[in-house]
């Protein structure tokens, strides 16, 4: 289980960041522990395990190798960094009106739980560091054809993205190729639609199950962008460094109040940096468990496209004037 927070202190500001030799170090150790998790994953993977759910819908299921591999998790990091803040996944019963540490990691230690005990070899173990909200080490474990042990994807901030000791960089192209991989959230033709200019050249798509294992991908170019809907903290931290870091942009959308003529809202997006206003010793537990923001992430050219052409669907009856 992750260590016990801290209650909350009087604000203070923060410095001027962790220098390169820290980042360095925090990279090392995301990177020793995704392989580490990935390691639990893939030996508890194809075996019969049982199941449990968070939700009466049973959309979100949970099973014990989730459970056993965050708890190797918060117990790999508070050994090296103890007064770090631990978020995971499945820390549902944590305190979460208490004080977030200036340094978090933010874990999933299985992202595509539906996908793993259906025996397909899509998930993920995502290990990201904050530091004040922004994302500035991370590392992503994913099963590998030919690889027994998978491979890891790491990143730390200004230091690049490397699959193992290979430098990655993104897909590159001025606007997205129609025959070339995306990702989209299963939820797109209810939330979203294309305007014009991209409808003919939006990319194949495919729904993973899996938004770590996607921007994985993303970073390492299989996909040429990825487009995600209602990510959580977990999902996303250490997969938006390593987009950053082998050249892409991460962009993430606010609605605007004004709509279209067809009832469709137009969405402005800016680049983002940090997930939080970060206030040390005011921003709280609870703050980051229920952050969820759309993201699009690719080569900024291509991200610039894809916000420039897509709009948020409203409802008919939203539209109707009676």
């Amino acid at each position: 289980m992750a260590p016990a927070a801290k209650p909350m202190s009087q604000p203070h500001t923060l410095t001027s960041g962790p220098d390169d030799r820290l980042l360095a170090a925090l990279a090392t150790t995301a990177a020793r522990v995704a392989r580490g998790g990935g390691r639990i994953l893939s030996e508890a993977f194809g075996t019969d395990l049982s199941v449990d759910y968070k939700d009466d819908a049973k959309r979100d299921p949970v099973t014990v190798v989730d459970k056993e591999c965050q708890e190797y998790i918060a117990r790999a990091i508070a050994e090296e960094y103890p007064d770090h803040g631990i978020v995971g996944e499945e820390d549902e019963e944590a305190e979460k009106s208490v004080e977030a540490q200036d340094f978090t990691w933010v874990v999933d230690p299985l992202d595509g739980t539906r996908n793993f005990i259906s025996g397909l070899p899509i998930y993920a173990c995502s290990i990201g560091v904050m530091y004040g909200g922004e994302p500035v080490a991370g590392a992503i474990y994913v099963p590998w054809p030919g690889e027994a042990d998978g491979i890891v994807a790491h990143a730390r901030k200004g230091g690049g993205a490397y699959l193992e000791d290979e430098r990655l960089s993104v897909f590159e192209g001025n606007e997205p190729d129609g025959s070339r991989l995306i990702t989209l959230p299963a939820s797109f033709a209810r939330t979203y639609r294309f305007e014009k200019p991209a409808r003919q050249k939006t990319g194949d798509f495919r729904i993973t199950g899996s938004i770590a294992f996607e921007l994985a991908m993303t970073a390492i170019g299989s996909f040429q962008y990825s487009l995600t809907a209602v990510p959580r903290l977990w999902d996303v931290v250490a997969g938006t460094l390593l987009v950053k870091e082998a050249g892409g942009v991460v962009m993430a959308a606010r609605p605007r109040s004004s709509r279209g003529l067809f009832g469709s809202s137009r969405i402005h997006w800016d680049e983002l940096r940090s997930f939080f206003a970060w206030e040390s010793g005011k921003t709280t537990v609870e703050q980051l468990r229920k952050w969820s923001q759309p993201l699009v992430l690719g080569n900024p050219r291509i991200a610039n496209f894809v916000t420039e052409n897509l709009r948020r669907r409203v409802p008919l009856r939203r539209r109707l004037p009676f």
